[in-house]
């Protein structure tokens, strides 16, 4: 059966960003992955690490919100919509990059990473993602709200995400970052 539309839309765009990480990861030497262009910017491997702590911590709240929407029942048919909210924070992570955000502590990234250690924990982790967003297809996107673990917990019991727009923000993130990665990738100053 194929996906809806917004499901079909997160899917492609999580396939293009593995391609997009396998082409900026090629053949990079630790020291090429770990180069930082400049103090206060990230190396490919910290983009690549980021991205895996947040596919990491994010994974099981939205795991639940989709065990929680097949175990009540809650289907629908997009296209969806969502809130100002939720449609701010999909473009505030959209490209070109118009504003730098400094990551929640939870989701910063170690400052030297093993290459081949890091790019497949990233395959790892976006395979999973993937199958979670497929595995969604008939819920409704809208209704179900996934938790937002880099919230203070104070706000996390108020602020909760759309489960659709939650995985279009990943999506939409993961490409920000990795268009980051090859930036650094294209640097004049990197190692050859």
């Amino acid at each position: 059966m194929p996906l809806s539309e917004d499901l079909a839309i997160v899917v492609v765009e999580m396939d293009g960003n593995i391609s997009h990480m396998e082409s900026v990861t090629a053949g990079l030497t630790r020291e090429q992955f770990n180069w930082r262009p400049a103090p206060g910017t990230w190396s490919i491997g910290e983009c690549l690490n980021h991205l895996n702590i947040v596919c990491e911590i994010d994974l099981a709240p939205i795991r639940e919100a989709i065990e929680d929407g097949r175990a009540r029942g809650i289907t629908g048919r997009g296209p969806f919509s969502y809130g100002f909210l939720a449609k701010r924070l999909i473009a505030s992570q959209s490209l070109p990059v118009k504003k730098k955000f400094k990551a929640p502590a939870v989701y910063l990234p170690p400052p030297d990473a093993d290459p081949a250690t890091t790019i497949a924990e990233y395959r790892r982790a976006n395979a999973e993602l993937r199958k979670l967003a497929v595995s969604a297809e008939g819920l409704d996107l809208a209704r179900l709200k996934t938790d937002m673990p880099a919230l203070p917990a104070l706000l996390r019991p108020f602020l909760k995400m759309p489960l659709g727009a939650r995985l279009a923000m990943l999506a939409t993130h993961n490409h920000r970052h990795l268009w980051q990665a090859e930036q650094v990738r294209l640097n004049q100053q990197f190692p050859r």
